[in-house]
């Protein structure tokens, strides 16, 4: 990439990262930008230095990541209709007594708050109620209640939980607690989202007659991350192992099972037509989930992080990874920093591009079995401890908890996550088309037997690990400046490793 543009996208993920933190509105950017300006006119009119070209591009680049997420940040004040009628416009999310739902209403009304900012026009409100009556993606519901604009809260170690900005990333400022709701009709969402969500609540519902559980909501929450039906203590487990990254559906997953995918393909197909259904992989786990904005983002990660590892143009998919990201932040400014799902998708992708190569020529990784069945084992390996590597800073940074055993369980479990998918995903498959054609159970039972064994064989683990002695170390504060040490000590072995690929050595 050229230097001048390299410089103009990094000051704009730094203006980005920037405004995240600190508000001080508009004349920021302008400041900015007025450095920019000036030292544009030095290299123009006085001194034609690489340096001050460089300095005005970076200037420019972070000016305008803070205008960005400050045109995203400021709009009019909201406006709330006076009856509280609305469409369920995502799947509902449970929780252990209590479901949310977010439900964007249909008319415009009275200010609620004159000196709440915020969008204008059918503003979306996150709405609590109880588990019973249930209501669905695409219901048109009638609200009760009363609405209050979202807070930030204190975490049970004091620190300040910022959701006021982790809700405003998808524009919603309000929400109404203990809330009645009430059925208006069926069937208003998106008729493609709504039958995806069929076909997923019929794969999970499948799942659970093949295989019992727990195993079947692990299996779930690995394919489709289905995790609410996993349980609170069954992912607290997960957590203190330190594994909790295997349930959440991100482009670590998705890459993963479509790579397992390729490589079985190899075997009887061609190259072109193994990578093809390697991205079809991706596109059907990405739609079985509803095609929510973190899926679409997730799945445009694993795409090209499967794309570098399936032709070996690391340079090129690198460079498309960061063009996608940024493309996503022009879109909307908030996901760099208040969303998870996008950075483990964007960490765990460049993972798979840079750390993969260093794991696979550690001799450790030599000494595993090449395969295992039709699955090379080491590559699998050396992937999946990539990816694992390049979020785990992160996951310390937001989750705060870190496992003595985190190293050896993820050695143990990681190589095979993409076979327990793969087995996980075709179980849910043959039980779909048995419900068609019966027979088909036939196929389906001793798949979903191979699934169990997989899954069980993970429980098992986690139930063990999570009983050790300081299995789970809480870090009630991890400082920013923690994750950013680790991260440039990953890029300095990394920078040093293709060197020494570049020399020969």
């Amino acid at each position: 990439m050229n230097p001048k543009l390299s410089f103009l996208v990094s000051g704009f993920f730094v203006g980005v990262l920037l405004r995240s933190f600190v508000d001080l509105g508009f004349a920021l950017a302008l400041f900015l930008f007025a450095f920019a300006l000036a030292f544009f006119l030095i290299y123009f009119v006085t001194d034609k230095s690489k340096v001050f070209i460089l300095a005005a591009c970076l200037c420019l680049g972070v000016g305008l990541g803070v205008a960005r997420y400050e045109w995203r940040d400021s709009s009019n004040s909201v406006q709330m209709p006076t009856e509280l009628t609305g469409v369920i416009n995502e799947e509902p999310d449970e929780g252990d007594s209590t479901v949310s739902y977010r439900v964007r209403l249909e008319t415009r009304g009275r200010t609620l708050s004159p000196d709440f900012q915020g969008p204008t026009s059918r503003p979306t409100i996150l709405v609590s109620a109880r588990s019973e009556p249930r209501f669905e993606y695409g219901d048109r519901v009638s609200l009760g209640g009363k609405v209050s604009p979202v807070q930030d809260f204190a975490a049970a170690d004091g620190t300040i939980v910022p959701w006021r900005k982790y809700l405003a990333r998808d524009e919603i400022y309000f929400q109404m607690s203990f809330a009645n709701i009430e059925l208006v009709e069926h069937g208003q969402g998106n008729w493609l989202i709504a039958k995806l969500l069929v076909i997923k609540h019929a794969f999970l519902s499948h799942l659970a007659k093949l295989i019992p559980e727990p195993e079947a909501a692990l299996g779930g929450g690995l394919t489709v991350g289905a995790k609410q039906a996993m349980g609170k203590e069954l992912l607290d487990k997960f957590r203190v192992a330190g594994l909790i990254h295997v349930v959440v559906l991100s482009g670590y997953n998705l890459t993963i099972v479509a790579l397992a995918v390729m490589w079985f393909c190899r075997k009887f197909l061609s190259e072109r037509v193994s990578i093809i259904l390697g991205i079809v992989t991706i596109i059907l786990f990405g739609l079985m989930t509803g095609g929510s904005s973190t899926v679409v983002r997730a799945s445009v990660m694993a795409i090209l992080g499967y794309l570098a590892l399936a032709t070996g143009r690391t340079s090129e998919v690198a460079r498309a990874l960061v063009i996608a990201a940024l493309l996503m932040l022009i879109v909307n400014p908030k996901v760099l920093v208040f969303d998870i799902g996008f950075q483990l998708s964007f960490l765990a992708t460049l993972g798979l591009i840079y750390l993969e190569p260093i794991f696979a020529r550690l001799k450790f990784i030599e000494r595993l079995p090449k395969k295992i069945l039709t699955l090379e084992f080491r590559s699998v390996a050396s992937a999946t401890l990539g990816a694992q590597l390049a979020v785990f800073p992160i996951i310390l940074y937001t989750f705060g908890n870190f496992s003595l055993y985190a190293f050896p369980i993820n050695m143990l479990v990681l190589p095979l996550v993409p076979l327990s998918m793969l087995l996980v995903f075709l179980t849910g498959l043959a039980g779909l088309a048995s419900s068609l054609i019966p027979p088909l159970v036939i196929l389906a039972k001793p798949l979903a037997w191979l699934a169990y064994l997989v899954l069980a064989y993970f429980i098992g683990l986690v139930n063990l690990v999570s009983h050790l002695p300081f299995a789970n170390l809480q870090v009630t504060h991890v400082p920013f400046l923690v994750p950013l040490i680790c991260y440039v000590v990953l890029i300095w072995a990394v920078l040093k490793f293709r060197k020494k690929e570049h020399l020969g050595v």
